[in-house]
């Protein structure tokens, strides 16, 4: 028996070694925040070509529209575990005057990923090949300022928390001092308590934890917001060794460094320690706690308002998918208990069709930002196209010029 146990547990480790893990990760941060860069960096490849990255207004308009740009990358770790990592990009975040339509953007874009699953779910045959497009996790690029949260970043935080694992990570941190660095995480994690920010920070149950489980995740708040560096350039220091750098007047900087960094913690926690709880709580909290609220009608119940919950607010968005509670009148005694059954049953179910027509409304504005997206794209590959077209004309008119000169 212990045989046939040990043989079934091999193949179920070389199944999952097959098939791989999928994990998403979504990186926010305005326009010079590092995060091309941070995303090359924690990929060890170049992933993001951070000369196409910066966006410019258009010369009738002063707003710089957000966009969703997704990447995929597989990695391997030590054991040959493969990791497909979905990266989404949102170059265009906070340079607008008016940022509310890119919280909204991001937030729909989450909240699509619960409806999909929410729908999958209700399906009676399910898509064995479906994809679950969930983000595990949002890494919030603060600037270095110095100082706290910025009024922009007490927002997307704030809109973000109840519906994603939300981590702070204060980028470029080489621009300040180890003195300024350790007074900005202090300063940022007194507004988060202030306005009782929801951020991932790494929950733990006191009374069912290992101690060293207890220790890492102790470790880990300690560190809260993450500090890191990037780089796009690898160095061969004298010694021979290759090292992911940033060159300086007066040397180079090992961005892997934990001395001087938290990068190395923090892909490590992503990637490997807290790869599957932060998919699980993904899973078992926060999409749990949307569909509970989607499928009870709660928000349609609030028209559509916003909801407070443990400091946190979220807007709920009902699916309708599932009907007026059923009502058996011998399970109560009287006409009376009867009938204002009856009443609630159909309050609810006028609630939910109510919010299932705003949410109507919301998927579809949802599709005509991506169909501006896919348009926007398509010019830009059009006028790629057409860059690529003059440079092979113009290398064919330098060899037949060439060849004239030799003849």
């Amino acid at each position: 028996m212990a045989s046939i146990i040990e043989a079934s547990s091999t193949l179920r480790k070389r199944k999952h070694l097959k098939r791989g893990i999928t994990f998403t990760i979504m990186v926010v941060g305005q326009s010079g925040s590092g995060r091309s860069t941070f995303i090359n960096t924690l990929c060890g490849q170049q992933v993001v070509d951070v000369s196409t990255t910066m966006m410019l207004p258009t010369d009738t308009s002063t707003e710089i529209e957000l966009q969703l740009r997704e990447e995929t990358v597989e990695l391997e770790d030590d054991e040959g575990v493969k990791i497909q990592l979905n990266i989404i990009d949102t170059p265009g975040f906070g340079d607008s005057l008016d940022n509310t339509p890119s919280f909204e953007l991001i937030s729909d874009y989450i909240r699509h990923q619960y409806d999909e699953i929410l729908l999958e779910e209700s399906r009676v045959r399910r898509n064995p090949r479906f994809k679950d497009g969930r983000v595990h996790a949002c890494l919030y690029l603060i600037n270095p300022t110095g100082h706290g949260l910025k009024e922009i970043d007490v927002e997307v935080i704030r809109q973000l928390g109840p519906i994603v694992n939300v981590i702070p990570v204060i980028s470029k941190s080489d621009s300040l001092t180890p003195e300024e660095l350790k007074l900005n995480k202090r300063l940022i994690m007194d507004d988060i308590d202030k306005y009782s920010l929801p951020i991932y920070y790494f929950p733990f149950d006191e009374e069912d934890i290992s101690e060293e489980d207890y220790r890492t995740n102790t470790y880990l708040r300690s560190l809260v917001p993450f500090s890191i560096i990037g780089s796009n350039d690898v160095d061969e220091m004298p010694d021979g060794t290759m090292i992911r750098g940033r060159k300086y007047p007066w040397g180079t900087l090992d961005v892997e460094d934990a001395s001087i960094s938290d990068f190395v913690v923090l892909r490590n926690t992503l990637l490997i320690s807290h790869l599957h709880d932060l998919k699980d709580y993904t899973h078992e909290i926060l999409y749990e706690r949307y569909r509970t609220e989607a499928l009870s009608g709660e928000s349609a119940a609030h028209g559509g308002a916003s909801i407070r919950s443990n400091g946190t607010e979220a807007r709920r968005a009902a699916s309708g998918t599932g009907g007026p509670a059923e009502y058996s009148p011998q399970s109560y005694g009287t006409n009376a208990v009867n009938y204002h059954q009856k009443s609630n049953s159909q309050d609810t179910y006028l609630a939910r069709e109510e919010q299932i027509k705003l949410e109507e409304e919301r998927l579809r504005a949802f599709e005509e930002r991506v169909q501006q997206e896919l348009v926007f794209k398509r010019k830009e590959l059009l006028m790629r196209e057409q860059e690529l077209r003059d440079i092979e004309e113009r290398l064919e008119k330098e060899a037949r010029m060439k060849q004239e000169q030799d003849l």
